[in-house]
């Protein structure tokens, strides 16, 4: 039988984006189940304390059960000794192109684990949240086509500019073939409104394109997930492969498919006048009232947001004090190092290299340096569905949704806390 160990106290040793992490200790434990096979002394937690907690104070930090490193914030000049049975783990929730050296392997070896938004990561830091599936087997709202705005399908916030895909030029030639709305700092012609939120906003538009500023292997960011949230049909270009991510495999529009901007904005306007085709891409949503959530959904999608439980012990900050105590146990119970033998996801290397969409400066023909993906077009007869009459007020829906999320961003990772930014 295993020993009672000490509560576990884990130390953000780094900054967080230049700032402080934890302003206060962070009694994390208190909703995070301990493993079966581990056993924590509550006779020495405080009072409203917890058996796991985390903290910035790096006071006696050697003592600590394990460090953690913000990847943006990293300075090797003030790196601290190894410590036996401390495990140091690695945190963003960033692609590797703002840090570099995560493509490094013998970098990479200055840590034990990765926590990041990658599923092969040890623990899994995202955007997307169990509440997801909330959504997702919500029936769309009654009325809700006469909620989108009439005359500009398109929405995009963005603050990041220069972003290594080239994201940018896409879009700058995309307006000139369709009435897109933009209120971030790129390619801009809106000005944001002071009475609505941006998830508000976002709820008002047909389409949002979530297009992310690298394309890499499992980096889709809140824009993917607030779309969904708030019920617009998401225009992406990230990872190759949204496998986890969508409720269908056609629940979103690649535009990596359409090389020439003109031929997306066709189709846009093509879905903007077709209801019937348009709320295909909503058919998680609209066969709520009729099929079981594994009749609609993706096997891939409710193994990673269907059970919150289990999401919470891979995920976020409980993973972490879980993973850490088999060191833990070792430090107290023996004079014996740990070793964790199991194969760790550590070097990321699956960035795509920068200009992706560069060669739009070029002018017509349009050929990429990539190979398309193939086109999956939904182009049946209009009168082949009825609109869903079924679900609540869309009013009441969009309450619901954005309180959820707002609670959420409070622990995303953005340098401008803005409400309404993107990067």
């Amino acid at each position: 039988m295993s020993i009672a160990l000490p509560p576990v106290k884990l130390i953000y040793y780094t900054r967080w984006f230049g700032d402080t992490k934890f302003d206060h200790d962070d009694h994390r434990g208190r909703d995070c189940p301990i493993p079966n096979e581990y056993s924590i002394d509550m006779s020495q937690v405080p009072e409203g304390a917890s058996w796991c907690t985390l903290t910035s104070s790096t006071e006696n930090w050697e003592e600590a059960s394990g460090l953690i490193f913000h990847a943006a914030d990293i300075s090797y000049a003030e790196f601290p000794p190894p410590v036996n049975n401390q495990p140091r783990i690695l945190e963003t929730l960033e692609s590797p192109i703002t840090a570099p050296f995560r493509t490094n392997p013998e970098q990479m070896k200055k840590y034990d684990y990765l926590a990041s938004y990658h599923f092969k990561s040890t623990f899994l830091f995202t955007y997307f949240s169990p509440s997801i599936m909330d959504v997702a087997n919500r029936p769309l709202p009654k009325d809700f086509i006469m909620t989108k705005r009439k005359g500009a399908p398109i929405l995009w916030i963005a603050r990041n500019c220069m972003a290594t895909s080239g994201r940018q030029k896409y879009v700058a030639e995309l307006m000139k073939h369709i009435e897109v709305h933009s209120y971030g700092d790129c390619n801009n012609n809106m000005q944001f409104p002071d009475d609505k939120s941006r998830l508000e906003l976002m709820a008002e538009y047909k389409f949002y394109l979530a297009i992310e500023n690298a394309n890499c292997e499992d980096y889709a960011t809140e824009k993917l997930y607030d779309t969904f949230m708030m019920s617009a049909v998401p225009i992406v270009d990230g990872p190759s492969s949204y496998r986890g991510y969508l409720p269908t495999n056609r629940s979103v529009i690649y535009m990596d498919a359409y090389p020439d901007p003109k031929d997306l904005a066709d189709y846009i306007d093509y879905l903007d006048k077709n209801d019937t085709a348009y709320l295909e891409y909503l058919s998680f949503r609209r066969d709520a009232v009729n099929l079981a959530a594994k009749d609609r959904l993706e096997p891939a999608f409710i193994d990673q947001w269907g059970d919150a439980l289990e999401h919470k012990k891979k995920s976020d900050y409980c993973s972490i004090c879980r993973g850490v105590l088999p060191w833990w146990q070792a430090r107290h119970a023996s004079n014996t190092t740990y070793e964790d033998k199991s194969e760790r996801f550590l070097a990321d290397q699956s960035c795509q290299p920068a200009g992706k969409w560069d060669y739009i400066t070029h002018g017509r023909p349009y050929t990429p340096s990539w190979k398309p993906r193939p086109r999956d077009e939904f182009t049946r007869p209009r009168d082949e569905f009825t609109q869903p009459q079924l679900g609540q007020p869309v009013e009441e829906d969009q309450k619901q949704i954005i309180e959820t999320i707002e609670g959420i961003f409070l622990r995303r990772p953005r340098k401008n806390k803005q409400e309404h930014v993107y990067v």
